[in-house]
């Protein structure tokens, strides 16, 4: 009689969803824009030598995969030198410019898990004297918002709660037949 219950045990379902929730899997994040220097929508005196984006992921670091293009207000590109990956942080060097106008930034990236994130944003370069504080701050509408665990991942929570209820419904449906079986 035990050796039956054991192969029962080892054939059950049971056991392989069990092992498939325990078992670790990669991580499903994608590389979201967190903040750059200089800031969406930011208004400067001076330009910065080079721009830094932060992304809320590591990125990959694969040769071209990512990468930063600055353009002046006449279209011009001002960036100089390859984009260079950090962990989560993409970096470029900048020309020096003293257009007076708005600054375009276009990234690309590739997230560590193989995922493709694009975006661009503009700031502002204005003479010393035409410099508001108040802009200062970066414009949380010209980034993207960083979502909860729970919006991230809502698709996994949706396939655990499915599996926890499918095991649920068979344990039931198991229960009932092994007291039926006894009462026999």
């Amino acid at each position: 009689m035990r050796v039956s219950r054991v192969r029962n045990l080892i054939a059950s379902p049971g056991v392989v969803a069990m092992i498939f929730l325990l078992t670790p899997l990669p991580a499903h994040a994608h590389a979201e824009l967190i903040s750059s220097t200089p800031a969406a929508s930011s208004h400067l005196s001076i330009l910065p030598t080079k721009i830094v984006l932060l992304f809320g992921e590591d990125l990959s670091d694969l040769a071209g995969a990512s990468a930063v293009i600055v353009s002046d207000p006449s279209g011009e590109e001002i960036s100089n030198g390859p984009s260079e990956v950090s962990a989560s942080s993409l970096t470029r060097e900048l020309n020096s410019s003293t257009a007076v106008g708005t600054y375009h930034v276009d990234f690309r990236v590739l997230s560590e898990d193989g995922h493709p994130i694009a975006g661009q944003f503009n700031f502002f370069l204005v003479g010393t004297e035409d410099v508001n504080t108040s802009t200062l701050v970066v414009n949380s509408e010209e980034l993207p918002a960083q979502k909860s665990f729970f919006a991230v991942h809502t698709k996994h929570l949706s396939i655990v709660l499915l599996v926890l209820l499918t095991l649920g419904i068979w344990y039931l449906v198991e229960s009932r037949a092994r007291r039926r079986r006894s009462s026999m």
